[in-house]
C-alpha cells in the first residue's frame, strides 16, 4: 500500500504526467459548464462552446513550459466559452492554474500585468454573454469573485516561487560554506604536508653531511647513512602520495577505473562562481583592467578562493546587496578588489574571524596581503594583492 507521503511526491517525480492528468481533469470540469442547465435560458451552446470549454483546459498539459502562452490561450478559450451564454463557474479552474503557474515562473513585476490582461479578457466575454439576459448585481459579483480568486491563484504562486528562491538560496550558501570548510581542511593538511617534508629534508640533509664527511674514514657509517636517506626519502614520496590523495580528491571515477583530477580553480574561473553567487540572489559584477597574464598555479587557486570567501560572506551577512569584484593586472602584480554595496553590518554582531585569517594565510604563502574593512559609504571590502613571480 503506497503511503500518502509517497502520493504527495509523485507529481515531483512525474510533473508531465501529473500536468496531462490535470488537463484532463479540468477540460472535464469545463465540459460539463455545457450542458443544458448550466446555459442561459438553457439552451444548447452548440460546438463552439465546446471547443472553447476543451482549449480552457487541455493547454495545461504545456503549463510548465509555455506558462504565459498557456495562460492566454486559456483565457481566451474562457472569453469564449462565457461569451456563448454559459454561466457555470467551472471553467474558472483553468485560468486559475494557469495564473498561479506564471506567479510560481515569473516575477510579480511580470505576472501582475498577466494576470490582470487575463481577468480583463475574460471579464469581457463574461460580459458579453450575461448583461443582456441580466444585468444587475449579480454579474458584478461574479466579476469581483473571478478577480478575486485570480488574485489569491497570483499570490499563492508568488509565494511558492519566494519559497523556492530561499531553498535554492540556502542550498548555494550551505554549497559554499562545505565548500569553504573542506578548503580549510586542506589548508590545515597543506601545513602538515610542509612540517612532514620539512623534517624529512632535515633528517636527509644531516645524514648526506655525515656520509660525506666518513666517505672516506668510515665505509660502514657512510653506507647507513645513505640507507636512512634511502629509507627516509621513501617515507616521505609514500606520506606526499597519501596527503596529495586528501588534498586533490578523485572527482569522478572513470568507467575503466584509475583516477580523474579536474584541475584546481583560477581567476579565469570567476564567471562561474559569480554565476553561482548571483543564482542564490546576490548580484554581482565582474570588471577586468590590464593585461591578463596568469599567475602560478596555487597564486590563482589563492586568488580564487579569496573571492570565494569574500562573496559567501556577503551572502551571509548581507543578502539584500549587490558586490562587485574587480580585477587589475598589474606588470608585477594583480590586484583582486571584493566590495558590496549593502548597509554595514550591525555593530552587536562579532564576526568569527576564521574566514579573514584563511584569506591572510593564503596571501602570505605567495607574498601577497590581504586588507579588510568597512566602506565609508557603507558596505565591506576585501583588497588582494599577490606579486608576479619574478620571471
Amino acid at each position: 500500500m503506497v503511503d500518502g507521503a509517497r502520493w504527495a511526491a509523485l507529481p515531483q517525480r512525474y510533473p508531465r504526467i501529473a500536468d496531462a492528468v490535470l488537463a484532463v481533469f479540468v477540460t472535464y470540469l469545463a465540459l460539463l459548464g455545457t450542458s443544458s442547465g448550466d446555459v442561459l435560458d438553457s439552451g444548447d451552446p452548440g460546438p463552439v462552446a465546446h471547443t472553447a470549454a476543451v482549449l480552457g483546459g487541455a493547454p495545461l498539459a504545456l503549463r510548465r513550459r509555455y506558462p504565459v502562452l498557456v495562460l492566454a490561450v486559456v483565457a481566451a478559450a474562457l472569453c469564449v466559452f462565457y461569451s456563448t451564454g454559459c454561466k457555470t463557474s467551472l471553467g474558472l479552474l483553468g485560468p486559475l492554474v494557469a495564473i498561479y503557474t506564471v506567479g510560481v515562473h515569473h516575477p510579480l513585476t511580470r505576472s501582475a500585468p498577466l494576470t490582470a490582461a487575463g481577468v480583463l479578457v475574460i471579464s469581457s466575454g463574461a460580459v458579453a454573454g450575461l448583461a443582456h439576459f441580466r444585468w444587475t448585481t449579480d454579474l458584478f459579483a461574479g466579476l469581483l469573485f473571478g478577480s478575486t480568486q485570480a488574485v489569491i491563484a497570483l499570490a499563492l504562486g508568488q509565494a511558492i516561487r519566494i519559497r523556492g528562491r530561499q531553498a535554492e538560496r540556502l542550498r548555494h550558501e550551505r554549497d559554499l560554506e562545505a565548500e569553504r570548510a573542506v578548503t580549510e581542511e586542506r589548508m590545515r593538511i597543506a601545513h602538515e604536508l610542509h612540517d612532514v617534508v620539512a623534517h624529512h629534508l632535515s633528517v636527509v640533509a644531516v645524514q648526506a653531511s655525515l656520509a660525506r664527511y666518513v666517505l672516506d674514514s668510515d665505509l660502514e657509517t657512510a653506507r647507513e647513512a645513505l640507507g636512512t636517506i634511502s629509507a627516509t626519502t621513501s617515507s616521505s614520496l609514500d606520506e606526499l602520495g597519501r596527503l596529495l590523495r586528501v588534498l586533490r580528491p578523485s572527482l569522478e571515477e572513470p568507467p575503466g577505473g584509475g583516477t580523474r583530477f579536474l584541475p584546481q580553480p583560477g581567476l579565469d574561473g570567476l564567471p562561474v562562481l559569480l554565476e553561482r553567487v548571483r543564482s542564490s540572489g546576490v548580484p554581482v559584477e565582474l570588471r577586468v583592467e590590464g593585461e591578463p597574464r596568469a599567475l602560478s598555479p596555487g597564486a590563482e587557486l589563492c586568488a580564487y578562493r579569496v573571492v570565494q570567501e569574500a562573496l559567501t560572506n556577503v551572502l551571509k551577512h548581507a543578502p539584500t546587496a549587490t558586490a562587485e569584484v574587480h580585477v587589475h593586472h598589474h606588470p608585477d602584480a594583480v590586484t583582486v578588489r571584493i566590495r558590496d554595496h549593502g548597509a554595514p553590518p550591525p555593530k552587536n554582531r562579532k564576526p568569527s574571524g576564521h574566514g579573514l585569517i584563511g584569506m591572510c594565510e593564503r596571501a602570505k604563502m605567495y607574498g601577497g596581503s590581504v586588507e579588510t574593512g568597512r566602506r565609508p559609504e557603507g558596505g565591506f571590502q576585501v583588497v588582494l594583492r599577490i606579486p608576479r613571480a619574478e620571471s
